[in-house]
């Protein structure tokens, strides 16, 4: 193989990696075979260029050589990805993120009367555009402000569900239910205060166990998120249940 500089080498493996993410599965290609063949070609065209040949040389080649999902014949590719490739086919290469960006507005400009229905494909079509995005290889940039809207929206929806319904639902339960201190405010919020604290701390637990599929999942907004961050949720639970603790002890 030709020497390649340190930067040619890393795009040359990302592009390797891609065609073999690409081929998985595919039935009439053999992987091998297509990574031997790109690696023939490269060889080829750089044939003349003074080693260690660089990004600029190697790039011209790929473009060149075309995406690694080219390899893929047709009739093997999945729908959903033939789908979203022409929807991002043409001059405009933020296409998806448009689409993602007007289901999102759609959410907003319905909200609550059929909104929330479109949140969920609004997210879809923005993660397919964050994993299109990652598996070229290429930076977001600017086209965040298209997609993450819908990813962080319902990612508060999600922690909504998580960290605040259980507790009012217990509350309600209790309140509605069992009749727990009827006419009595005082100990009703002493009892709010430690239901909602308990909930936070063995929430933050439940979040912290399940930190790796909800960053795959919301990825790129949590990345970087560690269980450190939610001691915090912790912290304001432990405080609530002190607080509660307070009023029972304090005399009024």
């Amino acid at each position: 193989m030709i020497e390649l500089t340190d930067t040619a080498r890393q795009r040359f493996d990302l592009y390797l990696t891609r065609l073999r993410s690409a081929l998985r599965g595919a039935r009439s290609v053999e992987t091998d075979d297509v990574e031997q063949s790109v690696r023939e070609h490269i060889e080829f065209a750089l044939a003349g260029t003074p080693a260690p040949v660089g990004a600029e040389h190697l790039a011209a080649v790929l473009d060149r050589l075309g995406p690694p999902e080219r390899w893929i014949p047709e009739e093997e590719r999945p729908i959903w990805k033939q789908m979203f490739d022409r929807l991002r086919s043409g001059p405009e290469d933020w296409r998806l993120a448009y689409i993602a960006f007007g289901m999102f507005a759609l959410t907003m400009l319905l909200f609550p009367i059929g909104g929330v229905l479109l949140l969920v494909p609004a997210f879809v079509l923005s993660r397919a555009f964050v994993s299109f995005v990652a598996e070229k290889g290429e930076p977001i940039g600017a086209r965040k402000w298209l997609v993450y809207p819908a990813i962080v929206m319902l990612l508060v929806f999600v922690m909504g569900i998580i960290i605040i319904a259980p507790a009012a639902g217990i509350m309600a339960y209790l309140l509605e239910e069992r009749h727990m201190y009827e006419g009595n405010d005082l100990l009703r919020a002493q009892l709010g205060l430690q239901v909602f604290g308990g909930w936070f701390i063995g929430a933050s637990a439940l979040l912290a166990a399940a930190l790796g599929p909800l960053q795959r999942f919301f990825r790129p907004v949590l990345d970087g998120w560690s269980r450190k961050r939610l001691l915090i949720l912790t912290l304001i639970g432990a405080g609530l249940v002190a607080a509660g603790a307070a009023i029972l002890i304090t005399p009024f």
